[in-house]
């Protein structure tokens, strides 16, 4: 059943002839005419009887009388929201990060993006980026901020800035006082360490591993806070990104690895084909990349 058939329908009855319809929506008469006779067909029962210039109309026409103005009524609703959908002033943005990018370098943003958009509903997820760029890949998230994820998911990624990692070192440890601190100053420490597949971990593990520290020897921690109070507690030394430990800790300093550039590649991956199409997603996108791409 074509909607233009019902709005032909409704004007007919709102005007008292196909001859007013015709003229109040710029139609030929021959094609109101046209309009009704398909409606009928659909329907298979006759809707109008005519009389001369006189209509009238058949049980079957008062039966969908009484549900024409709703029907259409439901149908500009849904119109209206399909409008406001695509011009982003409505819908449901989901969002999948990292921490510490979550709760460090996003509020600010979605303050502004939620001033810009109040109507769009934002749900947000944390978790480690094989978590969620799995999430984007399945249509769960529409985007992740995250590190570069597998390439088996096809998803797109855009780099936006590297996320610099140190060692968190109590000051009751001899390393604190050091200049200089080696790779190999690490083989007998005992070190503190996110969830395996934690990416700032997996990067730590890769860069000492490589140069012949095994980090097998750490305790595993899935909460950076309570990490950063392990290493006050001097129980070892931890890896951080040096935006969690600013200000740092108290009893404890930050020190970079000589010759050792830990830095975590952070960035936007998104489905080939967005969830949700129009505006708002669009924006966010942009507000993201305005804050954070790292000027070339």
């Amino acid at each position: 059943m074509e909607f233009r058939h019902l709005k032909t329908f409704q004007t007919i009855l709102k005007t008292g002839s196909f001859l007013q319809a015709a003229e109040q929506l710029q139609y030929a008469q021959s094609t109101i005419t046209l309009h009704v006779q398909q409606l009928e067909a659909e329907l298979g029962v006759k809707v109008f009887i005519r009389q001369g210039k006189k209509i009238q109309l058949t049980n079957a026409g008062k039966a969908l009388e009484s549900h024409v103005n709703i029907l259409l009524h439901r149908a500009e609703m849904l119109h209206q929201e399909m409008v406001e959908l695509v011009g982003g002033k409505t819908g449901h943005l989901r969002i999948g990060s990292i921490e510490p990018v979550a709760s460090l370098k996003l509020p600010s943003l979605l303050i502004d993006f939620c001033r810009e958009y109040p109507k769009i509903k934002l749900t947000l997820e944390t978790g480690v980026t094989d978590v969620i760029s799995q999430r984007v890949a399945e249509g769960k998230l529409d985007l992740a901020l995250c590190s570069p994820p597998s390439a088996k998911l096809g998803l797109h990624f855009d780099r936006l800035f590297l996320d610099p990692m140190a060692l968190l070192i109590p000051e009751a440890n001899l390393l604190s006082h050091k200049k200089e601190i080696q790779v190999k100053d690490l083989a007998a420490e005992r070190l503190l360490l996110t969830e395996a597949n934690c990416p700032y971990r997996q990067v730590f593990e890769r860069e000492i591993s490589s140069r012949g520290v095994n980090s097998d020897s750490g305790l595993e921690i899935t909460s950076l806070k309570v990490l950063q109070n392990m290493v006050q507690a001097s129980l070892g030394i931890g890896i951080v990104p040096t935006a969690v430990a600013d200000p740092v800790p108290s009893n404890t300093v930050l020190r970079q690895i000589k010759g050792l550039k830990l830095e975590l590649p952070v960035g936007i991956a998104l489905s080939s084909e967005k969830s949700i199409p129009g505006l708002a997603l669009d924006r966010l996108i942009e507000i993201i990349k305005d804050k954070f791409i790292e000027p070339k």
